[in-house]
């Protein structure tokens, strides 16, 4: 099977995935051509115990902000990244379906300084209360309309067309480069010490209790191990997906 990508002038050369995860893919799809139009892509196969180093990475304890009893699941993401864009459906489903106990926040990575533009924007929505409300119709913006909303101008612009004031958001917008009145650190420096402290070196990728990394590459590659090779990469979103569900039973049930 052979999954094309268009080309987009935002981009000349991968930012999404890892050259190593961009070799599995290749892989487990056959030739992907990588690019902002990336993929689309959720499957089978996590064992009810998954392994570290194949289902999962370990990575040292990083702190939690959850609180006690909480099991806090943290989504690595690039508003750019076709992938994330994929996810977002299966995830929004998956995020709804945990427990209580389940607290789900997501980190903004930029592994190019040209595309902080889009850390911004998420911060300035979280800062407005409306991340969860127009995450989905950002993505939709940039991967089906390919308006990239690199500049603040832009950002506000379409945000604009879906009720956000201009002059609020451009003020969310530059408070999240600026350090708060409590902090030394801007929002956007937070994010990017966050990500950087959980060592992510691909987008998307899920972290369960500060701890535990989950990814499509991973359960692709675990999958091609099993000897049950995805065909799509939605079956690694699904694949990804289990995995994280079974490490939160495991952690509920004191095992991990």
């Amino acid at each position: 099977m052979v999954l094309l990508a268009r080309r987009s002038p935002m981009m000349d050369k991968p930012a999404c995935w890892t050259h190593s995860y961009t070799k599995i893919m290749k892989k487990l799809l056959g030739a992907v051509l990588i690019s902002f139009g990336f993929l689309s892509g959720v499957a089978s196969a996590s064992p009810e115990a998954p392994v570290a180093g194949t289902d999962y990475l370990t990575i040292s304890q990083q702190p939690l902000t959850a609180g006690p009893g909480k099991i806090e699941v943290t989504e690595f993401f690039w508003y750019g990244c076709p992938h994330c864009n994929a996810l977002e459906p299966s995830l929004e489903k998956w995020v709804k379906a945990q427990g209580k106990d389940v607290v789900f926040k997501r980190v903004p990575v930029a592994f190019q300084s040209r595309f902080e533009p889009h850390t911004r924007m998420y911060l300035a929505l979280v800062a407005m209360g409306k991340d969860a409300e127009l995450t989905p119709k950002v993505f939709n913006e940039i991967h089906v309309k390919h308006n990239y909303l690199l500049t603040k101008d832009s950002q506000a612009d379409f945000l604009a067309t879906l009720g956000v004031d201009k002059v609020a958001y451009g003020n969310a917008y530059d408070a999240a480069g600026k350090p708060a009145m409590a902090r030394k650190e801007s929002p956007v420096e937070i994010a990017n010490k966050t990500w950087q402290d959980y060592k992510i070196d691909g987008v998307p990728t899920i972290a369960i209790q500060g701890k535990y990394l989950v990814s499509p590459a991973t359960s692709g590659d675990a999958l091609q191990k099993q000897g049950k090779p995805a065909t799509t990469e939605q079956q690694t979103f699904d694949a990804a997906l289990k995995t994280a569900d079974s490490i939160i039973n495991q952690i509920r049930a004191k095992k991990m």
